[in-house]
């Protein structure tokens, strides 16, 4: 039998020029993360399969599952929210409340790069812990947005929503409110059109759910969201309307509300966003308030944050036609055979300067 001696699929190298860009970007961000206050944290790549479970059933879908030599039943990490979440309930107890970590590390995840078939990635991100809605979302989104810039990239937007407006929908309509969500999440405006046809809703609610998925844009669409609202007395969402009013007072540019957004991550309990790009259509990270996950673990505690996939970044990046520094060759000497000694005092004294290597 031939032996397969090439790499998984779904991993890869990265050569010197292409770590040169990855420290690009990551020293960039970790530069914005740490102007707010942000600490480094780091968590084991390999945990117990109950951690993930207990979290999130979409992310342990999709994770790498092991057996250890015991016995015991562990995954590969597919996120990077739920190992904080654990260390904070497991250590940080008894610490002064609110905690900024940041992170950069691997995810390792089935199908978790749609551009590619690529199952191990880097995730860079926040971690705001501690703190309830309010000013702090409006911080993440801050610091998420000073990223943005700190990167150079020139063309972004940071599309939000909010899980209490889908909670009041599937409140108000039912079941039927959660197939619609379900087609939405899958990107089927058809299955949408005829689920909502073949609904019992009134006239009424057929327009508002009909208007309801083309709601999209920053501070000139509160008043066609107030507009379609008013017409289902049964809806409440002033305090919805008046968040969203608060983060355009901070944000002019670069942030719309999408009413239609939905999220692939089950354990958000209020805002939750995405960044898209047109250098290659699709999300380069995305964030969110999770209030509940962390008790999950033992300590009632709310949080917000955010993650990019650091492939992705740099993908949009070079599209854009960046210019990233490259890894910086050494210079070559070549080895005085009769004085070795002296060979290498000549290299101590580049290397005060700058790299070296030695030509035999």
């Amino acid at each position: 039998m031939k032996k397969n001696l090439r790499n998984p699929k779904g991993s890869r190298d990265w050569l010197p020029d292409e770590v040169a860009k990855q420290e690009y970007v990551r020293k960039s961000l970790v530069s914005a993360f740490e102007k707010w206050g942000y600490k480094p944290i780091q968590t084991p790549i390999l945990i117990n399969w109950d951690t993930l479970t207990i979290s999130s059933s979409k992310l342990s879908d999709t994770a790498f599952k092991l057996i250890g030599q015991q016995g015991e039943v562990i995954a590969l990490r597919a996120d990077l929210t739920t190992p904080i979440a654990r260390v904070t309930a497991e250590r940080l107890k008894d610490d002064e409340l609110p905690f900024r970590f940041y992170y950069v590390g691997k995810v390792f995840r089935y199908q978790s790069r749609k551009t590619t078939n690529e199952k191990e990635l880097y995730q860079i991100g926040i971690e705001l812990i501690g703190s309830k809605e309010g000013f702090s979302d409006l911080e993440c989104l801050k610091v998420l947005h000073d990223s943005l810039e700190k990167l150079g990239l020139n063309q972004y937007l940071i599309v939000i929503n909010h899980a209490s407006f889908w909670q009041e929908l599937f409140k108000c309509f039912g079941e039927t409110a959660q197939k619609l969500y379900k087609a939405l999440n899958q990107k089927d405006l058809v299955l949408f059109h005829d689920l909502l046809e073949q609904s019992k809703f009134s006239k009424d609610e057929k327009t508002f759910w009909h208007e309801l998925i083309y709601i999209r844009g920053s501070k000139e669409v509160i008043n066609k969201f107030k507009n379609i609202s008013n017409n289902i007395k049964k809806l409440k969402v002033k305090k919805l309307i008046s968040y969203f009013e608060d983060i355009f007072k901070l944000f002019d540019k670069d942030v719309e509300i999408d009413l239609s957004l939905t999220s692939d991550i089950d354990y958000y309990t209020g805002v939750y966003f995405e960044v898209i790009t047109p250098y290659i259509g699709k999300s380069i990270g995305s964030g969110g308030r999770y209030d509940e996950l962390i008790n999950k673990f033992g300590f009632d505690v709310p949080a917000i944050g955010f993650s990019f996939c650091l492939e992705d970044l740099l993908l949009a990046l070079e599209k854009q036609g960046k210019s990233f520094p490259k890894f910086k060759a050494p210079k070559l000497l070549s080895i005085n055979k009769t004085n070795i000694k002296k060979t290498f005092e000549e290299i101590k004294k580049i290397q005060r300067k700058s790299s070296a290597a030695i030509k035999l």
